[in-house]
């Protein structure tokens, strides 16, 4: 059982839940603080990033869920990065906080651990915590240049629109027009 197993199943579920699958780079990411880890997949033509929730303990099933968050120039209302993460919103309502590591400790649940060991079936360890690393550390490093992309992105549509939240400053002759 190893990483690469995890991802190509992460893989499955998305290509499964998304319809145009083929378009988007993939990275796990996990929440800042309770809930489900993501698979987020992010192009840059359209630029977009698409959530979608995992749920660990019925992997290898693929939920019909249909919660998937997509995030766009159309629709994001904060990207930030937080220094350890990312806060992304939408003018819908959706909003989250999620980290993207190069090696990321993926819970082992108990379906999950069944179906990788099948796949893969390796000798007991001793030091087994219950979790398995994800090597992701070049998409992960890819995602961190598409995030500040998208958000360069969306600074610079800010900046060319005027929409920066801030009255103009009035003329010289007292008329509140530029």
């Amino acid at each position: 059982m190893d990483g690469e197993d995890l991802k190509h199943l992460l893989r499955g579920v998305f290509d499964t839940r998304v319809f145009n699958h083929g378009d988007f780079n993939l990275v796990y990411a996990q929440p800042s603080g309770a809930g489900n880890p993501w698979t987020i997949g992010y192009r840059r033509q359209p630029l977009e990033l698409l959530l979608c929730p995992v749920d660990l303990d019925v992997l290898p099933q693929v939920p019909a869920d249909t919660s998937i968050a997509t995030v766009a120039l159309g629709n994001v209302a904060t990207l930030a990065d937080t220094g350890t993460g990312y806060q992304v919103e939408t003018v819908t309502g959706f909003r989250t906080w999620f980290e993207v590591s190069g090696a990321p400790r993926v819970p082992l649940t108990e379906n999950l651990r069944a179906h990788l060991t099948a796949l893969r079936p390796s000798p007991e360890q001793d030091e087994d915590d219950g979790t398995l690393v994800l090597e992701q550390d070049e998409d992960a490093e890819d995602f961190h240049q598409f995030m500040s992309h998208f958000m360069d992105t969306l600074e610079s549509y800010y900046a060319e629109t005027g929409e920066t939240g801030e009255s103009p400053e009035p003329a010289a002759s007292g008329d509140p027009r530029p």
